[in-house]
């Protein structure tokens, strides 16, 4: 009842029941109050006016730590947006959020971060954050740390290529990627035999994106490997770049034969893009 009452006071007449119902809803209100709140940003009462911007911040941010997942990309980004624009000092009440209490609180709070690009703190929270104790909160901050910082400031994230989590080390290794500095070749070479697949299929495709081509035997050091997640993760990478060969086309074929879904499923898909004479012959004589 209380949020419905705050509803209807926000036609209110009075100063302070408006406030009261917009304090209401920016505490405990839905994504469909921010509608009639906003509305009230344009108010020519200064208190009115500052109250309902403080109300919109916080509804969105409240909202979308705690419906993060259940909100579209597209409807995040606007939300985010938003955001900035209403408070320019959100930035110091996300950062509150990076240090709750709840594992869960804390992770929404710096996927939060990633909707606020143009936010000229970002760069240096999200620097401090790679450093976290928490493995979640490291590995989600390089993954957005490398859609913000430019192309010279590598050294930021090239540490964690060493860190103990694999998550945060193949994060690291897709934040380099997109960087798009030729430079970080000859750094990137030394994980190309990592033991871990994910990794080893990242440090690849990274490889190709920046430049480097020669991987056509690392691709069939993986398709041959005993591991069949190895053998995944190089299908995954033919999946994702314009790399050919032949050899590496009649591996894939073999896959087919594999007992274990994802290396088959994955071969499938794989050959079915490449849609060559040859690829098509494996597809309807092996799978």
């Amino acid at each position: 009842m209380e949020l419905d009452q705050a509803r209807s006071n926000l036609q209110n007449t009075n100063t302070d029941s408006v406030i009261a119902a917009l304090r209401i809803l920016g505490k405990s209100g839905k994504l469909t109050d921010l509608q009639p709140v906003l509305a009230l940003v344009k108010s020519t009462n200064p208190s009115i006016h500052a109250s309902a911007v403080q109300a919109s911040s916080a509804l969105i941010k409240e909202n979308l730590i705690t419906h993060f997942n259940e909100i579209g990309q597209s409807i995040r980004e606007k939300l985010g947006l938003l955001l900035q624009s209403l408070d320019p000092s959100v930035m110091n009440e996300i950062s509150n959020d990076l240090y709750a209490d709840s594992d869960e609180r804390r992770l929404r709070a710096v996927q939060i971060l990633g909707l606020l690009k143009k936010n000229p703190q970002i760069r240096e929270i999200l620097a401090k954050l790679i450093h976290s104790r928490d493995v979640k909160i490291r590995a989600t901050a390089v993954n957005l740390l490398g859609r913000v910082i430019g192309p010279n400031d590598h050294d930021l994230i090239l540490q964690l290529l060493n860190d103990k989590d694999l998550r945060v080390r193949a994060n690291t290794i897709e934040a380099l990627e997109s960087l798009n500095n030729k430079r970080l070749v000859p750094i990137l070479l030394r994980f190309r035999k990592d033991t871990n697949n994910r990794i080893r299929g990242n440090v690849i495709k990274a490889l190709f994106t920046l430049g480097y081509t020669e991987i056509e035997s690392d691709l069939l050091e993986m398709l041959n490997n005993t591991n069949h997640l190895m053998q995944a993760s190089a299908i995954w990478v033919m999946s994702k770049i314009s790399f050919f060969s032949k050899d590496v086309e009649n591996a894939i074929g073999y896959c087919l034969l594999s007992k274990q879904e994802i290396v088959f499923s994955n071969a499938k898909k794989t050959l079915q893009n490449l849609n060559t004479p040859r690829s098509n012959g494996y597809l309807r004589y092996l799978s």
